[in-house]
Parts: C-alpha cells; structure tokens; sequence
C-alpha cells in the first residue's frame, strides 16, 4: 500500500479549471475544497470513504479532507465497491477479495471476470456465457448459462438483469429464479447493449438492436413486463451504451454519441440535449438534482458539463486535461485529472 498527502498548488489547478467556465447562467457559487496529489504520503483517513480509479491506480479517498486511506495499482483491471474490492489479473483461477483497507476476505476459485454493483458481487465467465453470483465470503449464490454471449447487466438489492447478444434478457429474482423476458425484436438484428433495472424492480430498461434501434423501457405489472415507452434512434451504435435509473427511479438516463438522453417519469417526457463530442463518463449528484458529464475532445483535452434532468446545460468547461474519474458526497464533487484527485462545493445561489 502507498500513502499520499494533500497539497496547496493543486488548489490552483481547480482554480484555474472550475471557476472560469463557459458561462450558461449564474445558479452555482464554485468553492474549491481540498486537492490531493497520488504522489506524495499523506495522513491516513478512516472516515467516511469513497472509491477512486485513476488511470493505472485505484482506493479509497476521504471527500471530507481528501486523504487517501488505500491506494495500489491496478493488474488488469478491478472492481470495487464502497468497502471491498477485487484486483484481478487477465487469466487467473483465483479472484481475491479484500477490504477497503487491503486486508484479505476471501479466496473464490473459479475464472472470470468479477463486478460489484452495489453490494452484490457477480462473475462473468471467460467466454460470456456464464454469470454467476457470490457472497463475500466465497459462496456461490446461483449460477446462469446462456449459449448467447452476456453483452451488458445491471442489479438492484433484490434482482439481477441481463442482455444477451441475442437480444435476451433474462431476470433473476430475489428466489434466485431465473426466467426469460419476451424479446422485442423490433429490429433486423436483436442485440442488448445495455440494460438497466429499477431499484423498486418496477422498470427495465435497455438499448437493443441494430437497424434500427430503440430504447425500451419496460413495466411491470400483475408480475409482468409490458413496453412502457420506446424511442428509436437515428443512428446504429454497435457498442456498449450508458443506461441507469435515478433519484429513486424517477429518471432515467442513457447516451447515444454525443447525446445526453433524461427520461422524466413524472412528466413521461424525454428530454436532450446535443453535446460536442462523444460522451465518456455520466455522474448523478443527487444532493443539487443535476448530472455531472465528460466528454472527449481531441487528445489531451476533456468537456465537463453540468445538465439537469430537463436537458439543460448549466455549467460548461473545456479544460486541458484527461479526466478519468467523477464522484459526489452531497453537494462537493470529485474529480481526478492525471494524478491528482481534487474537490469543490457547488452551493445553488
């Protein structure tokens, strides 16, 4: 484990990157609050505690003083959680959990590629035809097999959902029941590249297929899915797609491109809004009710934009760098350029 501390110069960049924006309006008063530099040992802070990944480095950072409790590289790749973590190398027959601290849980014996969402952990097999889901101690909870590759999933407390490049979706509850959701098949070629569930379970929604293809946001009823809501794109993007539901399932928000897509189920009306260039990371501050976006602009720089639900850009700022991390604790926002993790408090005049 390596230790770093927190330095004033950094206050300068956060300075320079967040109070001379592109103006929208005059709703936020800006506040730099601390800046830590990954480089440098720091004092250890155990309270409260969030995750961060930053390039080729990942832990745990206080948002209240910005002092790093744990930090490593990275093997291959990592998941985490607030309290556990699992650093993986490309082929191995162990995934290791630990603790937040680095301290060892549990060993699982078995390949493939770990995830937590939320506090659930699942492993998706080599060949993406298998997910399986384990408690942190080790114990195989239940096991699905499809002859389809896993293309995209999504979890809450009690169910897990996933799409399938044959345009399935499946849906295991609370009983570890799995069943099958009636295809759309609205499209040429039925493939699910991305799916998102509900915290209450009520909606699922995904982007599914190609020529042409469509957002579908489903509703249970009577222990059914329904389609509730459909949108057809213009374009075919044939990759993974940002689809997530929010602010206990009032919206939910997806991208295509360099569009940032709200859908409001209070008003069932969705809202856009077109951004420069292709959309990289989509963060919910749910202390102000608005989104925090990147997106990638030519080499070395990055937009950040504040949206709220109804599409409407508040905040604006290109800045010469590669951001690579956002987070949030109320009202102060995280963000991680290069090797360095810095905050401010964005206060509603």
């Amino acid at each position: 484990m390596r230790k770093r501390k927190k330095i004033s110069l950094l206050v300068l960049l956060c300075l320079y990157i967040l109070l001379f924006p592109t103006k929208e309006n005059s709703v936020f008063k800006i506040l730099p609050a601390w800046s830590s530099d990954l480089r440098i040992e720091s004092n250890i802070d155990r309270n409260t505690l969030i995750p961060f990944r930053l390039k080729e480095e990942f832990g745990y950072i206080s948002p209240v003083s910005g002092n790093i409790s744990y930090m490593n590289e990275i093997f291959y790749n990592v998941t985490q959680n607030n309290n556990y973590y699992i650093n993986y190398s490309v082929i191995t027959d162990n995934l290791i959990i630990n603790r937040r601290d680095g301290s060892f849980v549990a060993n699982i014996e078995t390949e493939g590629f770990p995830l937590f969402i939320g506090e659930r952990l699942f492993i998706i097999s080599a060949n993406s035809k298998r997910v399986s889901e384990w408690d942190i101690y080790g114990n195989n909870l239940f096991t699905f097999e499809s002859d389809a590759i896993i293309t995209s999933c999504d979890a809450n407390k009690d169910t897990f959902v996933a799409g399938f490049v044959d345009g399935t979706v499946i849906i295991v509850d609370k009983e570890k029941r799995a069943e099958k959701l009636l295809k759309p098949e609205l499209s040429r070629i039925n493939v699910v590249y991305g799916i998102a569930i509900s915290d209450n379970s009520d909606y699922i929604a995904m982007i599914t297929g190609i020529d042409p293809q469509y957002m579908i946001i489903m509703r249970k009823r009577n222990n059914r899915y329904n389609r509730f809501f459909a949108y057809q794109f213009a374009d075919n993007l044939r990759h993974p797609r940002y689809i997530s539901f929010f602010n206990n399932n009032r919206y939910l928000v997806f991208e295509s491109g360099n569009t940032f897509y709200c859908f409001d189920f209070s008003s069932r009306k969705l809202n856009k809004i077109e951004l420069s260039s292709p959309i990289t990371n989509i963060h919910y501050i749910s202390a102000l009710n608005f989104f925090a976006v990147t997106t990638e602009m030519e080499e070395g720089k990055t937009n950040f934009t504040l949206i709220d639900p109804a599409g409407k850009k508040l905040y604006s700022k290109t800045i010469f760098s590669d951001y690579s991390y956002i987070a949030s604790s109320e009202n102060r926002i995280l963000f991680g350029s290069n090797q360095a993790i810095f905050a401010v408090d964005f206060i509603r005049e």
